[in-house]
């Protein structure tokens, strides 16, 4: 059975070709079109994992050659469920947040082609988020009419990635394209609170634990399977 990402690999080697070919018998050249700023979104694969897989990305063209690059990755999970009184009314209630902001700069060198244009560069990444929990009238497991509690863990993320891509225009304002490349990240889990307040205790009521940072670094591939489709302002 051949690997998922040597599939991968191979789509995204026929595609630089099939730009390529396509490139050589276009009637309209990029070399010679003036492109300053572009706007795109990027769409990932389900079995992408990547713990950097950019929305948006804008582009600002300094020359026919070269590029800055904002990458935008904004996302947030919210999951929340009742926990019902065993013999009772009673509703208690779990709400775990999950959010990670991460944006990026980097610098692309180009080579503009007929009606394709590939490139590679590196970019920095920062991100910032939160993995909170908070339960009310619950243990989170059982319902307790007098215990409520909070989990708050503030999150970070730096990493520097290096990268490959390309693009084919359907039109001179209109493109399609993919980009892979290799991530090397650090993500910092600092310090955090567990915080306990439970109104039947008779010795106290509000009881704070702190959680001690750690952290862990990875180096991976990053944007395996993208499809990016963006539209230039010229």
């Amino acid at each position: 059975m051949i690997h998922p990402n040597r599939i991968l690999l191979i789509v995204m080697g026929t595609f630089f070709l099939i730009i390529y070919n396509n490139s050589l018998f276009a009637q309209d050249s990029l070399a010679n079109t003036k492109k300053i700023i572009s706007f795109e979104g990027q769409i990932y694969p389900s079995s992408n994992t990547d713990i950097y897989s950019p929305n948006f990305k804008f582009r600002l063209n300094l020359n026919n050659s070269s590029a800055l690059r904002i990458n935008v990755d904004v996302n947030r999970e919210a999951d929340y469920k009742e926990i019902l009184e065993l013999g009772g009314d009673g509703v208690g209630s779990v709400e775990k947040i999950n959010s990670m902001y991460q944006f990026s700069l980097g610098y692309e060198k180009q080579k503009r082609l007929k009606k394709s244009l590939v490139y590679s560069g590196f970019e920095g990444v920062l991100g910032i988020g939160k993995n909170d929990e908070y339960g009310s009238r619950t243990d989170s497991i059982s319902f307790v009419s007098a215990l409520n509690y909070n989990y708050k863990r503030p999150v970070q993320n730096f990493g520097l990635r290096v990268f490959f891509g390309g693009e084919y225009y359907v039109k001179s304002n209109i493109y399609v394209g993919t980009e892979f490349g290799f991530l090397i990240s650090k993500t910092t889990y600092k310090n955090g609170t567990y915080q306990v307040l439970n109104e039947a205790s008779v010795t106290s009521a509000d009881v704070t634990e702190n959680i001690p940072k750690t952290s862990r670094s990875e180096m991976l591939f990053s944007g395996l399977g993208v499809i990016r489709v963006g539209f230039v302002f010229k």
